[in-house]
This record gives structure tokens, C-alpha cells and sequence, in this order.
């Protein structure tokens, strides 16, 4: 019992020992978690050095004062700090130091270049630890140069990365300056993957032009994943594949009577369901509404291959009012369709962008049928008086052609990173 009783004092020794460790233990542990940021502190202290460096940019000349060029450079991190030389065209996008910018604006300008740097609408990173407490940004940005070299004029407007190095010390943000300069990639890729419910609908003249006979647009959906490659700031080409369902109906008045036969039916509805496998092939241009926002269009010829169809008919029974299934007594109506189809399609969209890479977009189009849906069985059904042998949108006089009206709700990734 003497024995138990010690041992059972040690063991609560040990807890409350390690109890009182614990505190101490898990302030070890919060102290290297990483500083919670205030974004709109950062983006006000980056707006500050932005401005600053378009103040003194802009006083850059062959007779600007020594304290200028002091205070310019002094934005950088160090004199060594490379920056692009987009100011030579010979040399367009090699990079070099600060000061042999400087250097070279006195000398190419000697009136000075001016630069314009869109601050309200740049967007921003969140900063990444580097060393010795020491934080780095990435920052992108509208700049504007103009200037006169040599008598002639020289305007240079493009999109540049800066990096910004600052100091996290007492809790604080401090000694912001600029730590590089980068282009964005010329070429940026996109994988974007849609989804979009749709209106869709069979169109035939000829049909349309008959009293007798209605049409109706349905429902359907569209889904797919592309690739989008935008060659310049605001031109590209997309492509990728989708599945799609469209649909609509065909409504009757009544079979005719012919040869004293009357089938006795009326309020005739035909129900026909098309899926296609599909290719889009389309130009797409695109512009920054704001630094959050991009507006996009696109507009080419979508080609598709049909997959599945389904087609159902019914009818009420003029004598007794009943329901009667299957009254179309085609049973090849499927041979009196092409299996391709070839559509022109345009779209508008607005994409929000999460971050640099990540975007989601919303938007609407059209597709708009070219070729036809049916094989060119032609059957003049006024002259025959139509009994409901056949479907008339596959083998009426006249093209039956697809249409749909669409939403589209997607994400998109930018998948080439930028240089660092």
C-alpha cells in the first residue's frame, strides 16, 4: 500500500510539471506563427512608395539635381536591384541595374521620361517570408511611359510586376522599397472549366410558316473544360470539348383526314432529345474593367458530333379524349438525320478574379445552328396531307437547324507562372 501511495504522488508530480510547461510550450509555438495582415494597411504602404516612385521618376532629366537621383535610387533595395530595360529598343526586356537606368533615361531623355502608374488599380499578393524578418510582395500594375528620344516621340504602355521587400518588426510593416521588376508573361494560358443550363430550341421555316404545326423551345445543358491561349494583352484562341443536351418540341393541331380515313387524333406532341459530343474553335478578346473584374467575348464556330437522340409522340384521342403514346409511325426517323453538326457561337462573360491565377466567370451566348439536322429526305407533307407518317422536322421542305440561348457559371486557372 506504502509502495502504491509513493508512486501515485511521483505520477501527479510528473502532471502538474508538465502542466505548468505547457503555456510556455504553446507560446513557443505562436511565436512562429506567421504575423495576421491587415491588407488594406500593406496596399496603403505600397500606394505611398508607388507614388514616391513616380514623383521622382518623372523629375529624372539631363538637369535634374543629384538629391533627385539620390532619392530615387534610394527607393530600391540596393543600387544592384535589376529592373527592366524596355526603354532601349534594341533591348526591349533586358533587364539592368537601377542605376544604369537611371543613366540611361538621362541620356535618352534628356527632357525627361514621364511615367503614369494606374495606384488605384493595382493588384496585390500576399506577402511570402524571405529572410531576417524580412517580407516580400508582388504587385501588378498599369504603367504608362512617354517621352522624346532622338526628335521622335516614344509611348510605351504594358502591365509590370514589381516586388516590394519590407520589414515585419514590433508588429509592424516598415522600410517598404522596391526589391525587382518583371514583365508578365506575352503568352498566358487558361484551363477553364463551364457549366451552363441553356434554351434550346429546333427552327425550321417551313414548319414555322404552317398553321397547323407549332414549335417549341426546351431545356438542356452544356458542359466542358477548355484551353485558352491569349497571345497579347487582349486577343486569344480557345478550344476544348463539351457535352451538350438540347431539345424541343413539336405540337400539332390534328392529323388530316385523306381517302376518307380519319385517325381521330388531335393536340399531337412531338418531344425530340439531342446530345452532342463538341469542339469549339473561338476568338476571344478580353479587357480589365476593373482590378478585380475582366470583361470577355468570344466568338467562332462550335462543331459537334450527335451521340444520342431520343424522340417521343403523343396524342389525344378525339373521340374518346384518351392519351395515346407512339403516334408517329416512322420507325426510321433516326436514318433522316446527319450525325454532325457545324454552329456559330459567341459569348460574353465577366470574370472575377480571385487572386493572379485564380478567377471565377459568369456570362451568356448563343449558338446558332449552319448546318442541317435532317439528310434532305424532302416530303412535301401539304401536297401528301400530312397523316403522321413521319416527323416533320426531319423530312419537311426546309432546313431544321439547332439554336440555344446559354448562362455559363466556371472557374478558370492561369497555369504559366510568372518569372521571378
Amino acid at each position: 500500500m506504502r509502495y502504491f501511495t509513493a508512486r501515485l504522488i511521483r505520477n501527479f508530480r510528473f502532471i502538474c510539471f508538465v502542466w505548468l510547461l505547457l503555456p510556455g510550450w504553446g507560446a513557443g509555438v505562436s511565436a512562429q506563427e506567421g504575423p495576421v495582415w491587415n491588407k488594406q494597411t500593406l496596399k496603403d504602404s505600397v500606394s505611398a512608395l508607388l507614388s514616391k516612385y513616380q514623383t521622382f521618376h518623372n523629375q529624372l532629366n539631363n538637369q535634374a539635381d543629384q538629391s533627385v537621383v539620390r532619392d530615387f535610387i534610394h527607393l530600391f533595395s540596393n543600387p544592384k536591384v535589376q529592373v527592366i530595360n524596355d526603354i532601349e529598343v534594341n533591348l526591349a526586356a533586358a533587364k539592368i541595374g537601377i542605376e544604369e537606368y537611371v543613366v540611361n533615361v538621362n541620356e535618352l531623355f534628356p527632357e525627361g521620361l514621364s511615367v503614369t502608374l494606374d495606384i488605384a488599380r493595382f493588384t496585390m499578393d500576399m506577402p511570402k517570408y524571405d529572410r531576417n524578418n524580412r517580407y516580400i510582395i508582388r504587385i501588378r500594375i498599369n504603367r504608362l511611359l512617354n517621352g522624346i528620344a532622338n526628335g521622335k516621340v516614344f509611348s510605351s504602355n504594358q502591365k509590370v510586376i514589381f516586388q516590394i521587400a519590407f520589414r515585419y518588426l514590433n508588429n509592424s510593416a516598415e522600410n517598404f522599397t522596391f526589391y525587382g521588376m518583371d514583365l508578365p508573361p506575352k503568352g498566358q494560358s487558361f484551363l477553364s472549366g463551364n457549366f451552363s443550363p441553356l434554351i434550346s430550341g429546333l427552327v425550321n421555316s417551313t414548319v414555322a410558316g404552317d398553321t397547323r404545326l407549332g414549335l417549341t423551345n426546351g431545356s438542356g445543358y452544356s458542359a466542358g473544360l477548355f484551353y485558352t491561349y491569349f497571345f497579347s494583352d487582349h486577343w486569344g484562341l480557345k478550344t476544348g470539348g463539351t457535352f451538350s443536351h438540347y431539345s424541343g418540341s413539336l405540337n400539332i393541331n390534328k392529323f388530316d383526314t385523306f381517302g376518307g380515313y380519319d385517325p381521330n387524333m388531335k393536340d399531337i406532341f412531338i418531344d425530340n432529345q439531342l446530345w452532342f459530343a463538341e469542339v469549339p474553335v473561338l476568338l476571344t478578346f478580353r479587357t480589365r474593367s476593373t482590378k478585380r473584374f475582366d470583361l470577355r467575348a468570344d466568338f467562332g464556330l462550335n462543331t459537334g458530333v450527335r451521340v444520342f437522340e431520343n424522340s417521343v409522340s403523343t396524342a389525344i384521342n378525339s373521340n374518346t379524349g384518351a392519351s395515346m403514346p407512339n403516334v408517329i409511325t416512322d420507325t426510321e426517323w433516326i436514318n433522316q438525320m446527319t450525325r454532325f453538326n457545324l454552329s456559330l457561337e459567341g459569348s460574353l462573360s465577366m470574370m472575377f478574379n480571385l487572386n493572379h491565377r485564380l478567377g471565377i466567370l459568369l456570362g451568356g451566348g448563343m449558338r446558332q445552328g449552319l448546318t442541317s439536322l435532317d439528310n434532305y429526305l424532302r416530303t412535301d407533307f401539304s401536297g401528301t396531307r400530312y397523316l403522321g407518317q413521319y416527323n416533320p422536322l426531319w423530312a419537311s421542305p426546309g432546313k431544321t437547324v439547332s439554336r440555344a440561348f446559354f448562362i455559363c457559371f466556371g472557374a478558370t486557372i492561369l497555369l504559366n507562372r510568372e518569372q521571378n
